[in-house]
C-alpha cells in the first residue's frame, strides 16, 4: 500500500463526523512526535487504529533496577520507548504503548547494520561499541501509520508502515560485503533480570523465520508468536544465548 493509500484511508475514518469533516484533509494536522519528549509516554512510530503491532523506534536500553536491584527512575522516561532528545537508536520494536504511565511490550527489537557484527547494543555515549546508530531529527519523518529515520553510523535508510496485524520494513543499505539484520528477543521495555522467561526462534527455510516471547512483567506469562518474512534469501545466520540482559553482550538470535 502506498503512503498515498494510507493516508487517504485513515483519513476516510478520521472524517466520520459532519460534512465539513469529510472535506478536509484532517491527516495533515497528525504530528505522532508531539509528546516523545520528557514524560510525554508517546512513540512516534508506525500504527493503524486498533492494531495490534506498533512498529516504533528505541532510543535507549535502560534497566528497571541498577546495580543495587533499587527502582532507578529513569526508566520511567522511557513508558514509549522512544525520548526525543536521545542522539542514537538502538532499533525498531513491533509492541509499544502511548501515553498509559506504565511501561512494557518493545517486543521483537530489529535493527539493520553494516560493517563488524557486534552483538552488544552499545551505549549512547559509544554507539560505536555496538550496533545502535545515531541519527538526526532532520533526517526523520514520523507521519500516520508511516516512520522513516536514517541511521548515520550505518548508513541506512529505514522505512517501515503496519497493516492491523503486520510490521513492515525496508531497509535501503549501502553497497557493503558486510550487512546484516539483527534480531534481538531480549530487547524490552521496563527490562530487568528474569521478565523474560523464554524465547525462541527457528529459521524455516532462507526467507522465513518463526519464534516467540514469553514476559513476567505488566501481564504475567504473557506470550508473543511471530512470523518474519524476508524479500531477500538469508546468506547465513547464527544466534547467541544469554542468561541476562545485564550481564550480556546482546540478545537472542542474530541473522
Amino acid at each position: 500500500m502506498s503512503y498515498k493509500a494510507i493516508k487517504l484511508s485513515i483519513a476516510a475514518l478520521l472524517a466520520g463526523g459532519t460534512l465539513q469533516a469529510q472535506n478536509n484533509n484532517l491527516v495533515q494536522y497528525v504530528n505522532p512526535l508531539i509528546g516523545t519528549a520528557k514524560m510525554g509516554h508517546t512513540y512516534p512510530g508506525a500504527t493503524v487504529p486498533f492494531g495490534a503491532v506498533q512498529l516504533s523506534p528505541d532510543t535507549d536500553t535502560i534497566p528497571y533496577a541498577g546495580p543495587d536491584g533499587k527502582y532507578t527512575g529513569t526508566a520511567y522516561r522511557y513508558c514509549a520507548g522512544y525520548q526525543y532528545d536521545d542522539p542514537t537508536i538502538v532499533g525498531f520494536s513491533h509492541t509499544h504503548f502511548s501515553g498509559t504511565g506504565h511501561s512494557d511490550l518493545g517486543d521483537f527489537l530489529i535493527m539493520p547494520t553494516t560493517g563488524q557484527l557486534q552483538l552488544n547494543p552499545g551505549t549512547a555515549d559509544k554507539p560505536e561499541t555496538g550496533y545502535r546508530s545515531r541519527f538526526s531529527h532532520s533526517n526523520e519523518v514520523a507521519a500516520p501509520n508511516y516512520y522513516k529515520v536514517k541511521l548515520d553510523d550505518h548508513n541506512i535508510l529505514a522505512e517501515m508502515t503496519t497493516t492491523t496485524r503486520v510490521g513492515v520494513h525496508q531497509y535501503t543499505f549501502p553497497k557493503s560485503d558486510d550487512a546484516h539484520i539483527i534480531l534481538d528477543l531480549m530487547h524490552g521495555i521496563y527490562n530487568y533480570d528474569d521478565k523474560n522467561t523464554w524465547t525462541f526462534v527457528r529459521v524455516e527455510n532462507d526467507t522465513l523465520i518463526t519464534g516467540y516471547k514469553q514476559t513476567h512483567g505488566w501481564a504475567k506469562t504473557r506470550t508473543v508468536y511471530f512470523a518474519m518474512s524476508f524479500s531477500k534469501p538469508i546468506q547465513s545466520y547464527g544466534y547467541a544465548q544469554f542468561k541476562s540482559r545485564y550481564t550480556r553482550a546482546s540478545g537472542d538470535g542474530l541473522m
